[in-house]
């Protein structure tokens, strides 16, 4: 289906193929959270991954960036495979920028401290190049005069914009979104989500698990729905959201809309 946006159709930056991950919980014995899941994210596309709790969209977004193993299956990110090899995984942290939803800043470190020690680690850049890009990109997610304060000194939306920030820093050709808004107050969402929507503005590869459904439809190139595992429906936000096939979709979204 045409999407919304414009983007590369032909140039895929990620590409998951039959992947499946299950865990032992200690009540529920052994829990499938993906079941042979396929997917492709083109570049400058906004990949919009929606689904009830518990139905396999953040474990399908870290198993991108390798934060979570895989079973079986296989994940290409712009060409580098993602495995548990320590080459890869280098060459693939300076690839993926993530934001998590409880923006795991280090407490002890300032704000520009904490973009500059990833670029130093991973990009092995200099010190004065480090926290040069730090500081454009805390004027970036408008923030600048914050440089100095540890996170503890930071609101929530604050904190999640230094976060934003940090991701970007390592010049990633891809950014995974996990759920960014949810631990926010209400007052502070519209700030991040449309510094998010400012990043797809200018081209940049996202996937976005989110339970933001107006976000979903305005911004996103291409919607993934995910109910047990599973890609249930897929499709451009206009007929997704007016128009969606599948049974489960159509129960999802009506509760939720």
């Amino acid at each position: 289906m045409e999407s919304a946006r414009s983007y590369d159709s032909e140039a895929v930056i990620v590409n998951i193929e039959a992947v499946s991950r299950s865990f032992k919980l200690p009540r529920a014995g052994e829990v499938r959270a993906l079941d042979e899941v396929s997917a492709t994210v083109r570049q400058g596309e906004v990949v919009v991954i929606i689904g009830a709790s518990g139905s396999g969209k953040s474990t399908l977004l870290r198993t991108v960036n390798a934060l979570e193993t895989v079973d079986k299956g296989r994940i290409t990110v712009d060409g580098i495979e993602v495995t548990s090899s320590q080459s890869n995984l280098n060459r693939l942290r300076a690839n993926v920028g993530m934001v998590f939803q409880h923006f795991n800043l280090f407490a002890h470190k300032t704000a520009l401290d904490n973009i500059v020690l990833p670029q130093m680690v991973v990009l092995k850049r200099s010190r004065d190049e480090a926290v040069s890009r730090a500081k454009e990109l805390l004027s970036r997610v408008g923030i600048p005069e914050k440089a100095d304060a540890p996170p503890g000194d930071l609101s929530g939306g604050q904190q999640q914009r230094v976060a934003i920030a940090r991701a970007l820093a390592m010049n990633p050709k891809v950014m995974l979104f996990d759920e960014a808004t949810s631990a926010l107050d209400p007052e502070t969402v519209g700030g991040i989500l449309a510094l998010m929507r400012d990043l797809a503005e200018e081209g940049m590869t996202m996937m976005v698990v989110t339970h933001e459904m107006k976000f979903a439809e305005d911004v996103g190139s291409r919607i993934i729905f995910m109910d047990q595992g599973k890609i249930v429906e897929e499709g451009a936000p206009t007929t997704f959201f007016k128009t969606p096939n599948n049974e489960r979709t159509k129960e999802f979204l009506n509760q939720i809309l």
